[in-house]
């Protein structure tokens, strides 16, 4: 489902557009600039890693997404929040997108460890965040991940329908969009959808892709010398877990980094599933010979360059892992085995 551009009429200003996906995400005032506050309410109960194999295992792709996200929200004066939350917030964490502060929360996001088995509550985390985050002389987007439902002991669904339908007259005062993010078939249902469809100032993602690249490649310089490398790279759909086919146009940008021998800090477009680039070599090539080992490890960066219209285009959130991978360089011709007739 393709997630259209919202006009919402706020007291005092003109007109604010929200482009309804993750790293689509820009809160544009045309009369007057709000300070923009951020909200990521994070499932984190034990079915996000596939809890005694009932469930797919997707939590650290999501932690990965929630990396990358918050690595590409460009305004510094932004306010991000994340909140972990099982049956309640267990942790608020809050800083400037400053890169600093950017840095500490990716930081907190990827050491974070609960491994407790609870139900889930979706509905007290979110009313939680109406009456002590979101402030309506601020843009706020609250944007909800969870592979799940609201657990019957909470009401369940009955529970959050009603939420969903008091969302909207909340929203429309208090400056506030949200973000629905169903990450696999188990959090989706159809009178949910429909309702948020219904709702104002709400959003319904289904699902989400993963882009995974090869985590190691070899390119022996040799042999290969003068030739592009290539880094296969698959398409998962974390609602199936089935592998699909990449988009056209899909463009990366590879960065080598920590490495006296090449430079590489440029965009690709991905054609056959494979991302293929050249080496500028920094040295000629009678010194590479000389000074590249025989077997050397080169930590290679992937950034995802068109993420914005990806997203927009297949109504999912997107996200690389892994972003990091290993070019190994070889310096040593292969053995080959040559077999001659007469």
């Amino acid at each position: 489902m393709a997630v259209n551009v919202i006009n919402i009429k706020i007291k005092y200003m003109k007109r604010l557009v929200i482009s309804t996906f993750f790293c689509l995400v820009a809160l544009t005032a045309i009369a007057q600039t709000k300070a923009q506050r951020r909200i990521y309410l994070w499932d984190v109960t034990l079915s996000m890693k596939g809890f005694e194999g009932k469930t797919p295992d997707i939590y650290d792709d999501v932690v990965k997404f929630l990396e990358q996200d918050i690595s590409n929200i460009k305004d510094e004066s932004t306010e991000i929040f994340v909140l972990p939350f099982q049956e309640k917030i267990l942790e608020r964490w809050n800083v400037k997108a400053d890169e600093s502060g950017k840095a500490e929360i990716i930081r907190k996001i990827r050491t974070y460890s609960n491994n407790i088995p609870t139900n889930t509550d979706i509905v007290k985390p979110v009313k939680d965040v109406q009456a002590s985050i979101i402030q309506p002389d601020k843009d706020n987007l609250l944007i909800l991940l969870t592979d799940g439902m609201q657990s019957k002991g909470f009401g369940g669904k009955p529970a959050l329908l009603e939420m969903i339908k008091g969302w909207g007259p909340y929203a429309s005062i208090n400056n506030a969009y949200c973000l629905y993010v169903m990450l696999t078939d188990e959090g989706r249902d159809n009178e949910l959808e429909g309702e948020i469809g219904r709702g104002g100032s709400i959003s319904a993602i289904t699902g989400g892709v993963v882009l995974r690249p090869e985590k190691s490649v070899t390119y022996n310089y040799k042999d290969d010398k003068g030739k592009p490398v290539e880094i296969p790279i698959r398409c998962l759909d974390l609602q199936k877990q089935t592998i699909i086919e990449l988009p056209p146009d899909l463009k990366i940008r590879v960065i080598a980094e920590n490495n006296q021998y090449f430079a590489v800090d440029q965009e690709y477009t991905v054609r056959n599933n494979i991302i293929t680039f050249d080496l500028t070599y920094k040295h000629s090539v009678d010194t590479l010979s000389e000074i590249i080992p025989e077997k050397t490890s080169i930590p290679l960066r992937l950034e995802l360059v068109n993420q914005d219209d990806f997203q927009k285009s297949i109504g999912k959130i997107v996200t690389i892992n892994p972003d990091d991978i290993i070019l190994e360089l070889i310096n040593k011709p292969e053995k080959r085995l040559r077999i001659y007739y007469e």
